[in-house]
C-alpha cells in the first residue's frame, strides 16, 4: 500500500488509491485544514488549535502566541497546493508528510508572497480516526 500511495504522489496515475484511502480527497481536507489553522492562529484561538494539533505541538503553539502578545494577526492564504509525499505506518500512529506552497498574505494590503511548508499530520492506531498536525517546517 505504502509504495501504492508514494507512486501516487508523485503523479502516477496508473496506481489507483488503496481502499479506504482516497488520496485527493485526504489532500482536499489538508487544504481546507490548513487554512483553518491560519485563522485559528490570527485569532488566537486556542480552542480550535487544539482540536487541530497533537498535544506537543499544541504546547508550543500555545507558548508562540504567549510571544505574540495581544496584537492581531492576519492571514490571507491567496492560493494553496498540496502534495502527499509519504504515508507512514508506525506502531502508535499513522503519519503523512504533506508539501504545501502557494501564495500567501500576512499584512492587510501587502504583496502576496510565495510560500512552502511541510506538514507532518498523524493519527493515531485504534484511537479516533481524525488527523491532526504534529510538526510544521518552513522549507526554502
Amino acid at each position: 500500500m505504502l509504495s501504492r500511495l508514494r507512486r501516487i504522489a508523485a503523479g502516477d496515475r496508473r496506481a489507483a488509491a488503496p481502499s479506504p484511502w482516497d488520496v485527493d480527497a485526504f489532500l482536499d481536507v489538508a487544504r481546507r485544514s490548513f487554512v483553518c489553522v491560519q485563522q485559528a492562529w490570527d485569532r488566537a484561538d486556542l480552542a480550535a488549535l487544539s482540536a487541530f494539533a497533537t498535544e506537543p505541538l499544541f504546547e508550543e503553539l500555545r507558548t508562540q502566541l504567549a510571544e505574540r502578545g495581544p496584537l492581531p494577526n492576519h492571514t490571507e492564504v491567496i492560493r494553496i497546493e498540496a502534495r502527499l509525499l509519504a504515508v507512514e505506518d508506525l506502531r502508535e500512529a499513522q503519519v503523512a508528510s504533506v508539501e504545501f506552497s502557494g501564495l500567501i498574505r500576512e499584512q492587510q494590503g501587502a504583496r502576496p508572497m510565495p510560500f512552502r511548508e511541510l506538514w507532518m499530520l498523524a493519527r493515531l492506531q485504534g484511537a479516533e480516526p481524525s488527523w491532526r498536525v504534529a510538526r510544521v517546517q518552513a522549507l526554502s
